[in-house]
């Protein structure tokens, strides 16, 4: 599960306009095939969700909730994680390819973007569909 940090959301994390550590409304949106990765994107509206976000009956995009962040001596990071998110009862009909994290704003073109997440590519079936991260955590910045 490969996953790659949005410059902006870098940004404010670094900056302190978005605090991680006291968590901000992350949310988790799924893609189909179509979009392609662009670290300069700064916002959901960058995305085309009405091209590239599923549109399967039963979606919504989902808020992460045990959010955690640590420090990773061993390897020199320091870590994001939460638990993994369910989408409940996906109809069938589309082939999910990635989960984008997000800070929620009720106007997608203010809602900056955090990392994309590559993932195997999953089709829906009408069950439920979970993300379940990586035991390294969602995404990590080396110290180093």
């Amino acid at each position: 599960m490969a996953s790659s940090l949005y410059n902006t959301g870098l940004e404010k994390i670094l900056d302190g306009t978005i605090n991680l550590d006291t968590p901000a409304d992350v949310r988790c949106l799924l893609l189909k095939s179509g979009y392609t990765f662009d670290p300069d994107h700064d916002f959901v509206s960058d995305l085309t969700p009405a091209s590239n976000e599923i549109t399967v009956s039963g979606y919504s995009r989902q808020a992460l909730t045990g959010e955690a962040i640590t420090r990773d001596d061993t390897n020199n990071r320091v870590v994001y994680d939460a638990g993994d998110v369910t989408f409940s009862a996906l109809a069938a009909g589309e082939t999910i390819v990635a989960a984008v994290l997000y800070i929620y704003n009720a106007a997608d073109s203010a809602a900056p973007l955090l990392a994309y997440i590559d993932l195997v590519d999953t089709a829906t079936s009408g069950g439920d569909v979970v993300i379940q991260w990586s035991a390294n955590g969602i995404f990590y910045i080396p110290v180093a």
